[in-house]
C-alpha cells in the first residue's frame, strides 16, 4: 500500500495548500454541529485526525475538555504549540486511526474535513468506527465530515491552478476505481514538489449501514457547513451526527 498521507501531511507545504481551510472555516461548522450534539462544558471529546488541532483549539475555547490524535508529528507539533500557546489544555498523541485505543470514555468523537477513507480497503477505512464504541460513552455522539460521493462524481474539476505566496499550485483529479484521486504539483522557485491524495468514495448508504452496524443510529444529516439538510445529489458535504444507542 502506498501510504501516501505520510509524506504529504508531514510536509509543510500542506497547510500552505489548504490554507482556506482556517478557523472560520472551522468555526462556521463546529457552531453548526454544536446546535445539534448535546455535549456540556468540561464533556470529554476526542478530535479524531486532528491534523495541526484548529478544531481542537475551538473546542477547548469552549469549554470542553479536548484530547486529540493524528499521525502526522509535523502537525502534531503546530497543535502542541498552539495549545501551549492558548493555555487551553489540550492533549495530544500520534496514533494510527486504525489502531487508536484508550481507557478514557468519550462524550463525543469529532472526525472532520475528509479525515477518512485514506485506506485501500474498506475493513480498514471504517476501522476506527467499529472499534469507537469501545472508547466512547453510552449515548455519546460520533460526528462525520466527509466527501458526498454523488456530488464529487458529478463535480469533478480535472484541472485547476491557484498562486499562493508565489507558490504555483496545479491541482489535477481523475476517479479511479471508486476512489478520487487528486496529483498536486508545487513549483516554488524554480523548484517543484510533487504530492498526491487519494481517498475512497463511499456511498450515502454504505456509510449510513456501517455506522448502523457498529451500534449508532443517526441523528442529523447536514450536507453543508452552515447546516443546510443534506442531499445525495447536490450537497458537497456528507456530515453525519451519530449517536451511540
Amino acid at each position: 500500500m502506498n501510504e501516501w498521507f505520510k509524506e504529504w501531511f508531514s510536509s509543510d507545504l500542506y497547510l500552505e495548500v489548504y490554507h482556506k481551510r482556517n478557523l472560520n472555516d472551522a468555526r462556521t461548522l463546529l457552531n453548526t454541529l454544536l446546535s445539534f450534539v448535546d455535549i456540556k462544558k468540561g464533556d470529554i471529546v476526542l478530535d479524531a485526525a486532528c491534523g495541526a488541532g484548529r478544531y481542537s483549539y475551538l473546542l477547548a475555547e469552549k469549554g470542553f475538555d479536548v484530547f486529540g490524535f493524528d499521525l502526522s508529528k509535523n502537525l502534531l507539533n503546530i497543535a502542541k504549540k498552539n495549545a501551549d500557546d492558548f493555555s487551553l489544555g489540550q492533549k495530544f498523541i500520534c496514533a494510527d486511526i486504525r489502531n487508536f485505543c484508550v481507557k478514557a470514555r468519550f462524550n463525543a468523537i469529532f472526525n472532520l474535513f475528509t479525515s477518512f477513507g485514506y485506506f485501500d480497503n474498506e475493513e480498514e477505512n471504517f476501522l476506527f468506527v467499529k472499534n469507537s464504541p469501545n472508547f466512547l460513552a453510552k449515548g455519546g455522539y460520533f460526528v462525520i465530515d466527509f466527501l458526498n460521493s454523488n456530488y464529487v462524481i458529478k463535480n469533478l474539476i480535472p484541472v485547476s491552478q491557484k498562486n499562493i505566496n508565489g507558490k504555483i499550485i496545479t491541482e489535477k483529479r481523475s476517479i479511479i476505481r471508486d476512489r478520487v484521486m487528486k496529483e498536486i504539483e508545487v513549483l516554488s522557485d524554480k523548484s517543484v514538489y510533487n504530492f498526491r491524495e487519494s481517498v475512497a468514495l463511499y456511498s450515502y448508504d454504505k456509510i449510513l449501514s456501517k455506522f448502523e452496524d457498529s451500534g449508532y443510529e443517526l441523528i442529523k444529516l447536514l450536507g453543508d457547513y452552515k447546516g443546510s439538510k443534506f442531499d445525495k445529489d447536490i450537497s458537497e458535504r456528507f456530515i453525519g451526527i451519530f449517536k451511540l444507542c
